[in-house]
């Protein structure tokens, strides 16, 4: 007979992307295999880390990561992280969790430190060749000039938190004039603020995942949003039209799966991420990777995932065994 793997199901985080991720966490203990599984939600915040067993709340031993539960405790066998922002997706968790030799569904530190900065990644990617926007970056407290920022991008631009998601304080400017309250806004989220050009196009994502070790890319979706640009509230709210697989032709769509496919392995991903993208005159451009992507009901790699005949149970075996 088989045994189980305990599973934690980790989920929270310090940054505004807390509340996708309790959504993307319900999703995993929803869908979880539990022929294969025992999964134990555990969330980790500003107030705490608990564990939770059914509907009671116990502590988290930090030494070992295992839940404290009276007299006994419930050690696990490995984690499904699904934070969302700091501390999940940036490296600091992982680097945790290699410390004290807990498997996990993400990538090691410096994929997850390298990916969730923007600059960086896109900076990278563009050195070995992959079409990326043109970037100027500033940190806090540096001194810039709104006529040299457009100069270099042209108009109209993005103002984003350089390590952040689900668009949080992120605005598209239209005139240099309003550069400033926006990399104000930005910088409220994150010492670092990336400014990149507009790029006119189809707006394209495309998912990743492992299935029996070999990279997989799933069926790209189209993003047809009502608002200005793919926002919080395009994502989370239902202003956006998502069409899975997306309509930009066969060609297209396996020069997307096969760009992707390419910056996983290149940037050593593991478990599933999200890659998006500006298809601007047939030419993908790379906007941002995403290695905790959301998995709400709301989420897209899902239904990219139930496009290519993977349920969301398989899935989620799938990003498990991936990885452990």
């Amino acid at each position: 007979m088989m045994t189980k793997k305990n599973i934690g199901v980790v989920a929270g985080g310090f940054s505004g992307e807390s509340v996708i991720s309790m959504k993307s966490a319900q999703m995993v203990m929803d869908h979880i295999d539990r022929k294969k599984f025992n999964p134990y939600l555990i969330t980790i915040t500003k107030d705490g880390w608990t564990g939770y067993v059914g509907d009671s709340e116990h502590e988290i031993d930090r030494n070992d990561f295992s839940i404290k539960k009276g007299e006994d405790r419930i050690t696990l066998g490995g984690c499904f992280i699904i934070i969302h922002g700091t501390p999940g997706e940036n490296g600091i968790l992982q680097g945790y969790f290699e410390l004290i030799g807990m498997p996990h569904t993400t990538g090691e530190v410096f994929n997850m430190s390298l990916t969730f900065n923007k600059t960086a990644t896109n900076n990278l990617l563009r050195h070995h060749g992959f079409n990326t926007a043109k970037n100027i970056h500033i940190r806090k407290n540096d001194h810039y000039s709104n006529s040299e920022i457009s100069q270099e991008l042209g108009m109209p631009v993005f103002v984003k938190p350089n390590q952040g998601g689900s668009s949080i304080a992120t605005t598209k400017v239209e005139t240099k004039g309003r550069l400033h309250a926006a990399i104000d806004l930005a910088l409220g989220a994150d010492d670092e603020v990336i400014i990149e050009e507009f790029i006119d196009g189809t707006e394209v994502t495309c998912g990743v995942i492992k299935v029996d070790d070999v990279i997989t890319p799933l069926p790209p979706t189209e993003i047809i949003t009502e608002t200005e640009f793919f926002d919080f509230k395009a994502k989370y709210e239902g202003a956006s039209q998502e069409i899975t697989p997306a309509q930009i032709g066969e060609g297209t769509t396996l020069r997307i799966q096969e760009i992707s496919a390419k910056i996983y392995k290149h940037l050593n991903c593991k478990g599933m991420i999200r890659v998006d993208f500006i298809i601007q005159d047939g030419v993908p451009h790379i906007v941002e990777v995403n290695t905790v992507p959301g998995f709400s009901a709301e989420s897209i790699i899902p239904k990219q995932a139930e496009c290519a005949g993977i349920n969301k149970t398989q899935l989620i075996t799938h990003v498990i065994e991936s990885c452990f």
